[in-house]
Formats: C-alpha cells, structure tokens, sequence
C-alpha cells in the first residue's frame, strides 16, 4: 500500500556541486554551526549502486569496518558478518510487503524464505545483539518498519534486548523533583560540571563525590551515595570520545540513587542543545564513532538496511537520530533531564540564570516552569514523519529534508535552550563566570543575581553553575555564585576534577555546610575558595 522508493540511479552524479544547509531561528545562533561537508561524495556512493533492469534491492552489507570488530564479541561478529554479507535480491515490492527469513539449507547455501506480512507502525526485528540461530538451521533476516515510524523501535522491540533501556532515567516529576527546597537537616548534596564525553573524568569525579564505589567498573557501577542527592550541571556531550559510554553510567547510578532514597540529577547544557538541533561542530570523531558502532550500527543490522540515514543528509545520522526531538534517546533520557533545579537553598543551572527567566504562572514555578517547556520540547517528533526508505530523487531533495529537520527543530526550541555564543540563556549566558577564577566582569552582575535567587525561591541563597572552565571551584560575588566547571576533560584543558558539596543546615545556626572536595581525599572549607578582589584563596 506504500509507493515504491525511487530507484537508486536516479541520484546525481557524484561530482555535482551541493548546496549547503542553512538554517535560522531568532533564539539559536546558527551561522557559524551550519552543518559543513553534508553529503559528502563518499556518502552518496554508499546509496547510489545501480538496480538491475527488474529492480531488484538488494540487501548489501551495512556493518563499518570501524564498527564489526568491536561488535565481533557481543553480536556474533563474523556471524553477523556472514549473516548481512550474503547478498540476496528481492524485488522492490516483495521487500516492502514481506518479512524474510535467512535460512541455511542442507548443502550449506543461503537463501530467504520469504512471507507476506502487513506493514504495521511498530517493529518486528533481527536483534542486533542476538545469539545466532545457525545452529538450529536458521537464522532470522529483519522484518519492516513502516516507513514514516519513528525509528525508536528497532531498538527497544525486545525487553530483554532493549538496547536504550541503558540510558533510561528515572521518571522525572516536574514540580516535585525539581524544586526541593525544604530538605531534612544534615542532607548531604554534591555536584559537579561539565564531562565532554570524558569517562575517565567522569568517574573520578563520582569517585570524589563518593557516590560511586570505586571497586565497580563503568558497565557495572554501583551507588555507594546512599540518600546523597547529585546534580550534574550539563554538558555530557562533544569534545570527548565516550560521550554514550558517560549517559550509560550516570543514568545507571541514576536509577540506583532512587532505589536508595537519594538522586543523581542530570540538567541541560548547551552541548546538549546543540545536538538536539543537528548542529555537530564540537563532536570528535572518535564521539561520532561511538555512535555509529553503539546506535548506527544496531539500527542497520535491525532494519536491513541502511537507507534510513539519508533523510539526515550525512549530518551524523546516528548521533543526529539520538539526540533529535522525539529522537532515540528523548522519552526515556532527555525528556527527564532538566534546565534547572532548587535542592535546599541552592539553585542549580548550566550557565546562569536571570530573573526574566524565571516568571511563573498558575501551574509552576519558575523553575518548573523552564523544565517543562524543554521536556514539552524534546518530546516531540517536530519534523513531522520519517523517511526510513530514502525516497528522494535528487540530492537537493535530499538536503531540503534535512534542512527542514534543523529548522524546525531550531525554531522551535523554547528561549531556555536556545541562544548561541553571547546569548543570555540558561544554557549559554557567562555573566557570573567570566572571566574564570575572577569576579564577573559585568557591572550589573550582583543586581541581576540577585533579583535571580529572589525569584527563585524565598531562602535561595546561591546558585551553582558549570559551562565556564575555571582552575579551581570557586564562589563569586560574596558567595552568590559558585562556578564548578574546571575543565576537566580532556578535550577542554584536562583539568583536575574537583567536586562541591552542601550540607544542608549542617552548620552553626542551621547554615549551609559548603565544601570543596578534591581527587586526593581532601575537603577544602568553601570560604577558602571565595573570590576576593579578584583574589582566589
């Protein structure tokens, strides 16, 4: 009941000229981060082999040589290999109408057994991560996925193989778990800034923070925080090489935090904003890799081809598919991290707050507010439906699809995730953290934070924030801002992971306890790390 895809042979010669992408939207500063090098030759010529005179698609191999060897131990490897490398051609209707199994026959020879099936919007599907069938006589070749579906399916249709329950966060209630001012006295809560998909960093902070056993390893962590409440202030993503390796461990001790009576809370940076908009530009390569043997590759095998990923127009469709809008990752993670949080007395952002942002109405609060509009965001496929067959007749058909994608998304995004370089965003704005390790340089810096903490709550006393390096966690502004990025990953300037640390009413008169904690067991006294006249102590 679905027209057919356009032949392959109908794309463009390689050579011709492509136009570029270019997407604008009065909250996000694109210009600079439009996405370069889209469709690259390379990556037409992965989709433009010639049909036979009868059309026939043929199911050709879709593992890398970058990802089949790191899929080797877990998928079958050269089963797998074996599996999608025999090639088999069924007509273009056949293959949209049918479900197919890949069986061994006596001689040892492959051929596919084939059976009209309906086409439904979810998905029946060859796991990526399943044991082979050959010795039972067969093996079973993937089913369809309604062309228009999302793409989340054929990555969760089995629950004992549901690849992105590893980035699952617990069910985030906005309203309650955002805002927690009033807290049991002695409360313990730490936090700390940004990752860059730095692992190695990542877990010497939890370590610090002591809610990490140290005797666990990242694909099997354990909680040792107890009822300790941790807030990460954003920026998992891009200039590191393990960024999914680092969401796989925080929501994984996230759900352990609950089990014990505390909470390991993930906000939103503006890396992650960046992404969910397409825009790549501070990705490493090693980062892109990740995703395509973690989620290209998986999504491939799954759906037995790769024809998927031309609706992304080169633009890293693993990475792209994840952190998009009703994308992968956006109902089970995203749509459960948050802009900002009230633990206590203290607000926790990315970048910065300011008191515009924090208007309320009936239903929320400031700060509930904000989280609402990210997760009312995220949660939706903005672009309309997918187009999981690649059925496009140019390349500039190809691009506009994509480009469509950015916009919408772009123009979308609520004001607390957009912005750019300079904009005054939760996620982007630097009024209370530059220049590192000295009093902000904005005069009207002290005015505009406090007016912040008196909207944020009636006994809010400070705000915490990442998103500018510093050497050392230190406090500006008599106390009022605590900035707690120190660079630490090595894509940003391998600095040394420090950890903050609030008791909550621990101290004299029922006052806040504010610690730093460092690598070598230490716990540094907070006044000590007050700026005074541009003097860090």
């Amino acid at each position: 009941s679905h027209p057919e895809p356009p032949p392959y042979n109908t794309l463009p010669p390689l050579h011709m000229r492509l136009p570029s992408i270019k997407v604008s939207h009065p909250s996000l500063i694109l210009a600079s981060f439009i996405m370069s090098g889209i469709l690259s030759a390379s990556f037409v010529s992965s989709f433009s082999r010639p049909l036979s005179s009868s059309r026939s698609l043929t199911l050709f191999r879709v593992a890398s040589s970058r990802s089949s060897s790191s899929s080797s131990s877990s998928s079958g490897g050269s089963t797998v290999e074996r599996q999608i490398g025999r090639t088999a051609s069924l007509t273009v209707n056949q293959y949209h109408a049918t479900s197919c199994r890949l069986l061994r026959t006596s001689s040892g020879h492959h051929q596919y057994d084939c059976a009209r099936r309906t086409l439904t919007a979810s998905a029946s599907v060859r796991l990526f991560s399943s044991s082979s069938n050959e010795d039972k006589g067969q093996v079973e070749a993937p089913l369809l996925l309604d062309p228009k579906a999302p793409l989340r399916p054929l990555l969760t249709a089995n629950s004992q193989e549901n690849h992105l329950s590893q980035y699952s966060l617990p069910p985030t209630q906005i309203g309650i778990d955002d805002y927690r001012p009033n807290l049991p006295k002695n409360q313990r809560i730490v936090s700390f800034g940004d990752v860059h998909g730095d692992i190695t960093a990542l877990r010497t902070f939890l370590i610090t923070a002591r809610v990490l056993d140290p005797e666990s390893t990242n694909d099997n962590p354990r909680w040792s925080g107890g009822d300790t409440i941790c807030v990460q202030t954003g920026d998992v993503l891009d200039r590191g090489d393990d960024e999914l390796a680092c969401f796989r461990l925080l929501a994984t001790l996230s759900r352990q935090a609950k089990e014990s009576g505390g909470a390991l809370l993930l906000l939103y940076g503006n890396h992650e904003s960046l992404n969910a908009a397409g825009l790549f530009q501070y990705a490493n390569p090693g980062g892109n890799a990740e995703f395509e043997s973690t989620i290209g590759s998986r999504i491939d095998y799954n759906y037995g081809s790769n024809r998927w990923r031309l609706q992304f127009a080169g633009n890293q469709p693993s990475r792209w598919a994840s952190f998009e809008p009703g994308g992968l990752l956006a109902e089970n993670m995203l749509g459960n991290m948050l802009v900002a949080c009230v633990v206590g007395r203290t607000v926790f952002v990315h970048a910065g707050l300011q008191a515009v942002h924090l208007k309320g109405d009936e239903e929320y609060n400031g700060i509930s507010k904000l989280n609402m509009e990210a997760r009312d965001w995220i949660l939706k496929a903005h672009h309309g439906d997918n187009n999981n067959w690649g059925e496009y007749n140019t390349v500039e058909e190809v691009i506009a699809a994509a480009q469509h994608r950015a916009k919408v998304a772009s123009k979308t995004m609520p004001d607390c995730l957009g912005g750019g370089i300079g904009a005054s965003s939760p996620v982007w704005m630097r009024d209370y953290s530059q220049p590192n390790d000295k009093e902000p340089k904005n005069p009207y810096a002290k005015t505009m934070i406090d007016q912040a903490l008196k909207e944020t709550g009636e006994d809010v006393q400070r705000m915490v924030m990442g998103h500018t390096p510093q050497y050392k966690i230190n406090a500006a502004m008599n106390g009022r801002a605590w900035r707690i990025d120190v660079g630490a990953s090595q894509g940003v300037m391998g600095g040394t992971p420090e950890v903050l640390e609030i008791i909550h009413m621990g101290g004299e008169n029922d006052e806040d306890i504010i610690s730093v904690l460092t690598v070598d067991g230490k716990k540094v006294d907070g006044r000590d790390r007050m700026l005074v006249e541009n003097v860090l102590f």
